[in-house]
């Protein structure tokens, strides 16, 4: 493993034996006991890029990690699974908030019951871009459940599905809260 970069040949090599000694554990919710040995990565340097224009000109994406989905039109992340939900949710920029659930067992939600913006500040987008403070807010926002053993999947497949969109969108810079 080189800095940030994963090696994903050794975590799938190494996923197997660690998922069958943690399943219990994890089933539990003895989360100390789970990781340990977790074939994680060790992001040593992340990487700085500088902006190559001003966020006033910048075309922003939001992507957070607080498990939020459209109730009643799309699916709920499966928060009880013990290896993680490694799905994505497409969310329009101009949903209402109220119409959002959560699906996510591992953080309180008490602070995103009590203001969205706190775990998904799309609010406060809209407003830096009525503001012009961002050039502008994409059509659509991502959702992912943070919680998620499966760091292959992420990599080869979700990943890739959100730059996607973001490259289709047009996106400049994405605003990422982790949660």
């Amino acid at each position: 493993m080189t800095g940030a970069i994963m090696d994903l040949a050794a975590f799938k090599a190494q996923y197997p034996e660690w998922i069958a000694r943690a399943r219990p554990a994890l089933e539990q919710k003895r989360w100390k006991e789970a990781f340990a040995g977790f074939p994680g990565p060790v992001n040593a340097a992340a990487p700085w890029t500088i902006p190559a224009k001003p966020l006033a000109d910048c075309r922003l994406a939001l992507l957070s990690t607080a498990g939020l989905y459209v109730a009643g039109e799309q699916a709920a992340f499966d928060a009880e699974n013990p290896e993680g939900d490694w799905t994505f949710r497409e969310l329009p920029a101009g949903v209402d908030g109220a119409r959002l659930a959560i699906a996510h067992a591992h953080y309180d939600h008490a602070s995103a019951r009590q203001d969205l913006n706190a775990v998904f500040p799309l609010d406060r987008l809209r407003e830096f871009a009525a503001e012009r403070i961002i050039g502008s807010l994409a059509e659509r926002v991502f959702s992912t459940s943070g919680y998620c053993t499966r760091l292959d999947l992420v990599v080869e497949e979700t990943a890739p599905r959100i730059v996607a969109g973001l490259k289709a969108d047009g996106v400049d810079a994405v605003l990422h809260i982790p949660v």
